[in-house]
């Protein structure tokens, strides 16, 4: 399993409250609060944790002073029995933090509380004290649910409407499948890929996606929440459950297996985020000689990814590895039940 050190930025997202997935835990995600110890009370505590597991979690850890980290570890946690007959999580790790502290928590009712005690717990599962002792620290987290700032943002004049209030439903190709269907809240891309029958040329693009909860599949798997948006039908921005990953060119935000997105966007599966893509054609010359490469920014969740990066060539997986001047847009289906909403695209002049 890849790990990596969590880094927490919101962005210019809001905190909302939500209306919780069917399938949501009421663990996973992302967790901020306050050091009740004095002497501790400028400092901040944050926790980003994942599922790896029904019932089982990983997570980093860090204590924040001055907007950089002065202590982190990684946590883990595990309920036994049921989430009906269980309502709380006991959660424990190893910090450094100007020497070893032992931390345990539980998670109840979206808060976390719990304390930080001079030791470390050994590879036997013991903890063993520090010899320069000192008093344990206490703490409170409150489980976060962002807003993306772009989130449900009303399409432009001139913009075409491909799902939400005004959409067109004769806008998609679709073959005839039992299990293609308008889910509540969404377009739920089961079988097969949802391609406009319109193409477009420069673009801006809008849309909003949630992925499932799939806890039983690794991090990093891309069986976990996997879709994509291909702008031109040609240039896959990933669609995955990468919360808690390691950026990657499959992970959410890459360009697929072309670039490799900076880390901190993705927000917990359940949780609805958005991209903001503008997109500029290739051109081509009277016989058809590609003269200028699509160029591409992304924002993910109000974080730029790439501004203005040049495509030299298509993504794997689309309508066509041939380059055009317009082009269609598909959304994946890669066997997972991803959700879409709230998707526009305006066209622009070259």
């Amino acid at each position: 399993m890849r790990r990596s050190l969590s880094i927490f930025a919101l962005f210019a997202f809001s905190l909302h409250t939500p209306a919780f997935a069917a399938d949501d835990d009421h663990v996973m995600g992302i967790w901020e609060g306050k050091i009740s110890t004095a002497g501790w009370e400028s400092r901040t505590v944050k926790a980003k944790i994942w599922g790896v597991k029904n019932n089982a979690w990983e997570g980093q850890f860090q204590i924040i002073e001055n907007g950089g980290p002065i202590a982190e570890g990684s946590i883990s946690g595990k309920r036994e029995g049921s989430p009906e007959t269980v309502k709380s999580v006991p959660f424990s790790g190893n910090l450094n933090l100007e020497g070893d502290y032992f931390l345990s928590a539980t998670a109840a009712e979206e808060k976390m509380t719990g304390q930080l005690a001079p030791g470390k717990e050994t590879k036997k599962g013991t903890i063993k004290a520090s010899k320069k002792g000192g008093e344990p620290i206490t703490f409170e987290l409150q489980r976060q649910h962002i807003k993306p700032p772009t989130l449900g943002a009303a399409p432009p004049a001139g913009a075409i409407v491909l799902v939400g209030p005004g959409a067109d439903p004769e806008a998609w190709i679709l073959r005839p499948s039992a299990t293609d269907r308008i889910a509540e809240g969404g377009l739920a891309i089961i079988k097969p890929s949802w391609i406009t029958k319109q193409e477009f040329g420069s673009c801006k693009l809008h849309l909003e996606f949630v992925t499932p909860y799939m806890p039983n599949e690794g991090i990093g798997s891309q069986e976990r929440g996997n879709s994509g948006v291909y702008v031109h039908g040609r240039y896959e921005v990933q669609v995955l459950d990468s919360f808690g990953d390691a950026p990657g060119v499959g992970t959410c935000g890459a360009i697929y297996s072309i670039a490799v997105p900076p880390p901190g966007a993705c927000l917990p599966p359940g949780e609805w985020q958005t991209y903001d893509i503008t997109f500029k054609a290739p051109r081509f010359d009277a016989n058809g000689k590609k003269t200028e490469d699509a160029v591409i920014t992304v924002l993910h969740n109000g974080m730029t990814l790439y501004d203005n990066m040049v495509l030299p060539h298509t993504t794997p997986g689309g309508v066509s590895g041939d380059e055009s001047a317009h082009g269609p847009l598909m959304l994946q289906n890669h066997g997972d039940e991803v959700r879409f909403r709230n998707v526009w695209v305006l066209p622009l002049e070259k």
